[in-house]
């Protein structure tokens, strides 16, 4: 069922090109010698190594990225500073948001050993009993999606750009987990 779900997200984020032209590009690097015959026909697309600037493709994994880290804020927030985001939102269900008890509701009436409440509740609709694991279930799908999207930029960079990437995506989750978790981690009493 698992591998069911991941390649439904992947084919969400998939990517088809089609092109009446017959006439098919040339691509050229910086660093390659054209050896082969070119006809008046053919397309040439010069491919360049230039400056690492934003992008489509960075916006959308970077905003990946961000909700992953946000979601992983939000869970040790919930986990470990339960008492002051239940200060801040008192009106939120404690057996939706507190996962020292909310762990029950994937069970009927709260009993394991009562077994699953509804089928798949224990195991892959486990997101849908409580924000911990919803929470968790965002964090995976945010990280793959971001993932196979990051994949599907096949261009081949310098080093440096690479090392840049790491930055930019190491600064959107620490902002994204930032946002969830910082503000509650104040509360240090009882």
């Amino acid at each position: 069922m698992r591998i069911l779900i991941f390649v439904m997200l992947c084919s969400l984020s998939a990517q088809a090109q089609f092109s009446t032209n017959e006439a098919k590009p040339v691509i050229i690097a910086d660093n390659f010698q054209l050896t082969d015959n070119i006809t008046a026909e053919s397309t040439l697309k010069i491919v360049t190594q230039g400056k690492w600037k934003m992008n489509r493709n960075r916006w959308i994994t970077g905003a990946l990225v961000f909700t992953a880290g946000a979601s992983k804020g939000f869970n040790e927030t919930l986990q470990f500073h339960w008492k002051e985001f239940h200060r801040q939102f008192p009106n939120l269900s404690a057996q939706w948001f507190n996962p020292a008890i909310s762990w029950k509701n994937k069970y009927k009436n709260g009993d394991p050993s009562a077994g699953p409440r509804f089928p798949m509740s224990d195991n892959v609709l486990v997101m849908v009993t409580d924000q911990y694991h919803l929470n968790n279930f965002i964090n995976r799908v945010s990280w793959i999606s971001a993932f196979v999207i990051k994949i599907g930029d096949s261009n081949k960079k310098p080093l440096k750009h690479y090392l840049l990437d790491l930055l930019y995506y190491s600064a959107c989750y620490q902002a994204g987990f930032a946002l969830t978790y910082y503000p509650f981690e104040k509360f240090k009493g009882d």
